[in-house]
């Protein structure tokens, strides 16, 4: 707002174009009048607000589950809470309302990988089969085999080590498939024995 004084135009008051004239206590002020608000709520805004929606409920599912672990531990070396780490993972899966499956993280961390690892589904069941470095430590050779296995409707169920039975020493391991009918979405990754650090997840589509 400015303060003028102009000859001739006492009691000048209301709009002309964008200036808005007014008289505050025998004094004229001009002004501009206000830009128009744009829509806040733009398809972009919505689209990046549907995607934030489906990670943070997706967080809300896993924190309830064992690999709420996996989160927490990768967040403390990280520095970062385990909310932040999945969220910031899994936002990308989210497109509206699909889901993209190659997206998806159930697992973040620095353990390694091993080499050439590789599914083959037979029937009810999948086999996975992986190679090892030349020289591997005995500590690394037990880590433990995690996986996930979820369907085109999204539900998963979540395979433990108690439940592959394999170390990362075994080189293979077969995963059953009771109750998955049609393609299937298989998810695998290393941890720990104490099971503090992890590793991030394969995807494999079967």
């Amino acid at each position: 707002m400015a303060r003028f004084c102009p000859k001739g135009w006492k009691g000048l008051s209301g709009q002309v174009g964008n200036v808005i004239f007014a008289t505050v206590r025998g004094v004229p002020y001009m002004k501009a009048r206000p830009a128009e608000m744009k829509d806040c709520r733009s398809e972009l805004q919505l689209y990046y607000r549907e995607r934030m929606c489906g990670a943070v409920t997706f967080y809300g599912i896993i924190r309830q589950t064992r690999l709420a672990r996996v989160w927490k531990m990768t967040g403390v070396q990280k520095k970062r809470s385990a909310y932040n780490l999945f969220v910031q993972a899994n936002i990308r899966a989210f497109d509206g309302m699909k889901l993209l499956h190659e997206l998806v993280r159930f697992s973040s961390g620095d353990l390694y990988l091993p080499n050439h690892v590789r599914a083959y589904r037979v029937e009810d069941k999948v086999r996975l089969t992986w190679e090892n470095e030349d020289v591997v430590s005995d500590e690394r050779l037990k880590d433990e085999l995690w996986c996930v296995v979820m369907t085109e409707e999204k539900e998963f169920r979540i395979i433990g080590p108690e439940e592959t039975k394999s170390t990362r020493e075994d080189k293979t391991a077969e995963i059953g498939l009771p109750g998955e009918q049609g393609k299937v979405h298989l998810y695998c990754f290393f941890g720990t024995a104490n099971r503090e650090v992890f590793s991030e997840n394969l995807h494999f589509e079967l």
